[in-house]
């Protein structure tokens, strides 16, 4: 189960995160003096991150190597793949279990959800409104910034706000949950980017990993929302979860 890092701990994981394709071929020696940090530091940092350590994490990234290169496709079509498991990956093992709790206690707690999103980001928050509705919550979502202005400066501490953005950076959506905030209203951010302006005002905040492989790039908003869309649907089945009776942590 994930735990907290500390900032030398997330230092590691980011490097290691960056070096992947490497993993195989090096020791733990020679990753700890490459990524400047001690042996302890990489088994503490593994084994925060659900592995048994180091050999534990290194045959696992072997293994999915080795699953993947035979699949038929040329060098240029698996690098695309690796790209969507990278995010994946690193999304599910990033996610903290601490603020999944918080905020899925914020959900249960109100009844009024307001979702604020942009862009392709608006799948995402159709998705979670849909699921919100199902548990009866009075849940409605905005993609123009206009509406989101009208309903933040409506907001009151009944209110969950939902802040849906990639970048963290939206400015209509960080001055809307800005206004929301000011009037009472809680505010979770699902975001690939913290610290950032949507993150740093969120009462909880959700963080998936967005990948710094190159994209397919035609002018437009047209990055990959996967890592939202599985942040996302671990915080809703978590929900489910608890709303079940069951558990969100593990026991210490």
């Amino acid at each position: 189960m994930t735990r907290t890092l500390s900032e030398a701990e997330s230092y590691c994981w980011n490097y290691i995160q960056e070096h992947l394709t490497k993993i195989p071929n090096l020791s733990i020696s020679t990753l700890a003096n490459d990524a400047h940090v001690s042996l302890s530091t990489v088994n503490r940092t593994l084994k925060k991150m659900g592995y048994d350590g180091y050999t534990d994490f290194k045959q696992t990234i072997r293994h999915t190597k080795n699953e993947r290169r035979k699949n038929g496709f040329s060098k240029e079509v698996n690098e695309a793949i690796h790209k969507n498991e990278i995010e994946i990956t690193r999304t599910i093992n990033q996610l903290s279990a601490e603020d999944i709790e918080k905020a899925i206690k914020l959900i249960d707690h109100h009844s009024n959800i307001i979702i604020f999103s942009a862009g392709l980001s608006s799948n995402v928050a159709r998705e979670m409104m849909n699921k919100l509705q199902l548990f009866g919550k009075n849940c409605v979502s905005y993609d123009d910034f206009d509406y989101m202005k009208y309903y933040a400066n409506r907001a009151n501490r009944d209110h969950l706000i939902v802040a849906i953005s990639v970048s963290g950076e939206t400015p209509e959506i960080a001055s809307a949950i800005h206004t929301a905030k000011s009037h009472g209203a809680k505010i979770i951010a699902l975001t690939a980017a913290s610290p950032s302006a949507i993150a740093n005002q969120a009462d909880v905040c959700i963080v998936a990993y967005k990948s710094k492989l190159k994209e397919i790039n035609f002018g437009l908003d047209v990055g990959s929302r996967i890592p939202l869309q599985v942040a996302n649907r671990i915080l809703l089945d978590a929900y489910a979860i608890y709303k079940n009776l069951a558990p969100i942590r593990e026991k210490d």
